[in-house]
C-alpha cells in the first residue's frame, strides 16, 4: 500500500458553535508524484471541510492537512460520542484510497426560555393561563414549576411531577389560578402573581409575572337589571289584585248566578209539593243571595331610582425613554370626581423593545412587551374605577430603540395610552 493516513486526536471534544482542527498526517510510500483529495463521512460531513481540500506529495515523503470541524448550537447535534472518516483519494492511484476514523466528544449545552399567556385574565372565580416551555438546546430537561402571590389571594394548580421537555421542543402546561374567597360586589381587584420554571440540571431558573383580575359576581349592570325585574314583578302583583282580581270574581259570580237561582226554585217546589202532601201549612220559599266579599288594594310598588348622569372622558398619555432607560406618566384624577375606565389603547408607533406597564393606584394590570404589538386594544365590561386623587400611570422601559420604515431613525423610545370612559 503506498498511501498511509493517521488522525492525530481522536476522540476530539468540542461544543456545539465552536470550532476545532483535527491534523490528518499522510505519507506517500510509492514511487511517484501522488496529488490527494478528500471527503468526511458521516454525520459530522455536514459542518466538517479539510483544509486546503487537495493535497500533493513527492514520493517517500509525509504532508499534513486539517480537519475544520465546526458542530452549529443546534438541538440536532445530540451530545456524546459521535464516530466519524475521511476518505483519502489518490488520483494516481485511486486503488490505494484509506479511510482513516475518529471519534468526536459532543458537548451538551442548555437553552432554555418560557412565556406566560395571557399575562393577565379576568373572571368571578378564577381564569386558566398558559405556560410554554421552551428547550433550545441538545439535551431534555426536567422542569418544575412554582406559584405564589404575596397577598395569599389565589390557589394554583400546577402539575405534581416536573414537566420533561425534549431538545429542540416545547412542552405547553394548563396553569389554573382561583381566588381563595368569592367577591359577591365592588370594585374589580387585580391580584398579580409569579410563576417560576426551574429546569433541574442546573439552568437558571425563569420567573414570569401574571395578573389575575379578579371581578365581583354581581355587576352593577346585574344589579340594575335584578332591581329592575322585582320592580316589574311589583307592578304585576299591584295589576292582578287591584285590577284584574276583582274582574275575575265578578265575571264568576255573574256565570253562576242563573244556575243557582234555578237550583233554589226547584228545591222550593219541591219543599212545597211534599207539605201539601203532609198537610202543613204552606210556607214560601226562602232563598238567599249571597252578597259580594271585600276587596282589598294594596299600596302600588316603586321603580329603580335614575341613576346620575355621567361625562364622556377621554385622555392620552406619553412617554418616551432613551435606550436602557425608564420613564413614566401620570393622570391624577380630580379630587371630587371617580373616573370609570372602560377602554385602552395601547400605541407603540415605531416598533421598539421593551416593556411598558399600566397601573392603576399603584397597582400593575397590565406589562406587555412592546415588540409584540404595535398597537392593542382592551376593552372592559365591568369598568375599572379609579377614585378621588388616585393616579393613572404608564411606565415605559426601553430595551433597544425600533426604526418605522421610510423614516429617520428616532433617537429613544415611544410609547402612548389612550384612556375612554365616564368621568363622575
Amino acid at each position: 500500500m503506498t498511501t498511509s493516513a493517521h488522525l492525530a486526536a481522536s476522540p476530539a471534544s468540542v461544543m456545539p458553535g465552536d470550532e476545532i482542527r483535527i491534523p490528518l498526517e499522510l505519507r506517500n510510500s510509492g514511487h511517484l508524484v501522488e496529488a490527494y483529495g478528500f471527503e468526511v463521512l458521516g454525520p459530522a460531513a455536514a459542518w466538517t471541510v479539510v483544509e486546503p481540500s487537495t493535497l500533493s506529495l513527492m514520493p517517500n515523503t509525509a504532508g499534513t492537512v486539517e480537519l475544520v470541524v465546526r458542530p452549529p448550537r443546534d438541538s440536532t447535534v445530540p451530545p456524546g460520542e459521535l464516530a466519524y472518516a475521511v476518505r483519502v483519494l489518490p488520483q494516481e492511484q485511486p486503488e490505494h484510497a484509506t479511510v482513516p476514523e475518529g471519534l468526536l466528544d459532543i458537548g451538551a449545552y442548555a437553552d432554555f426560555t418560557a412565556e406566560l399567556t395571557p399575562r393577565m385574565s379576568q373572571g368571578r372565580t378564577g381564569a386558566r393561563f398558559q405556560l410554554a416551555l421552551d428547550n433550545r438546546g441538545n439535551h431534555p430537561l426536567t422542569v418544575s414549576l412554582a406559584a405564589k402571590d404575596q397577598s395569599e389571594a389565589l390557589r394554583f394548580t400546577l402539575p405534581a411531577a416536573p414537566t420533561v421537555v425534549a431538545p429542540g421542543r416545547a412542552a405547553f402546561v394548563r396553569v389554573p389560578v382561583r381566588a381563595r374567597r368569592r367577591m359577591w360586589r365592588g370594585v374589580p381587584t387585580p391580584h398579580p402573581f409569579q410563576v417560576t420554571a426551574a429546569p433541574a440540571e442546573g439552568v437558571d431558573p425563569v420567573t414570569l409575572d401574571g395578573t389575575l383580575l379578579h371581578r365581583p359576581v354581581l355587576t352593577a349592570a346585574a344589579l340594575k337589571a335584578l332591581i329592575a325585574v322585582l320592580a316589574l314583578l311589583a307592578l304585576l302583583a299591584v295589576a292582578w289584585f287591584a285590577l284584574l282580581r276583582p274582574v275575575v270574581r265578578g265575571a264568576a259570580k255573574e256565570a253562576v248566578k242563573g244556575p243557582v237561582q234555578a237550583a233554589e226554585s226547584k228545591a222550593a217546589d219541591a219543599k212545597d209539593t211534599a207539605d201539601r202532601a203532609a198537610d202543613a201549612a204552606s210556607a214560601g220559599p226562602g232563598g238567599g243571595k249571597p252578597g259580594p266579599g271585600p276587596t282589598t288594594s294594596p299600596t302600588p310598588g316603586t321603580g329603580p331610582a335614575a341613576q346620575p348622569q355621567a361625562n364622556l372622558f377621554s385622555y392620552r398619555l406619553t412617554a418616551s425613554a432613551a435606550a436602557g432607560g425608564t420613564k413614566s406618566t401620570t393622570f391624577t384624577v380630580p379630587d371630587d370626581k371617580v373616573l370609570r375606565l372602560t377602554d385602552l389603547v395601547l400605541e407603540n408607533p415605531q416598533g421598539d423593545s421593551g416593556t411598558v406597564t399600566f397601573s392603576v393606584g399603584g397597582k400593575p394590570l397590565l406589562a406587555p412587551a412592546l415588540e409584540n404589538f404595535r398597537e392593542q386594544d382592551f376593552h372592559w365590561a365591568s369598568a375599572l374605577l379609579a377614585g378621588p386623587k388616585e393616579e393613572i400611570t404608564i411606565t415605559l422601559t426601553c430595551r433597544t430603540v425600533g426604526r418605522p420604515p421610510a423614516a429617520p431613525a428616532p433617537s429613544g423610545c415611544s410609547a402612548a395610552a389612550l384612556l375612554s370612559g365616564t368621568l363622575e
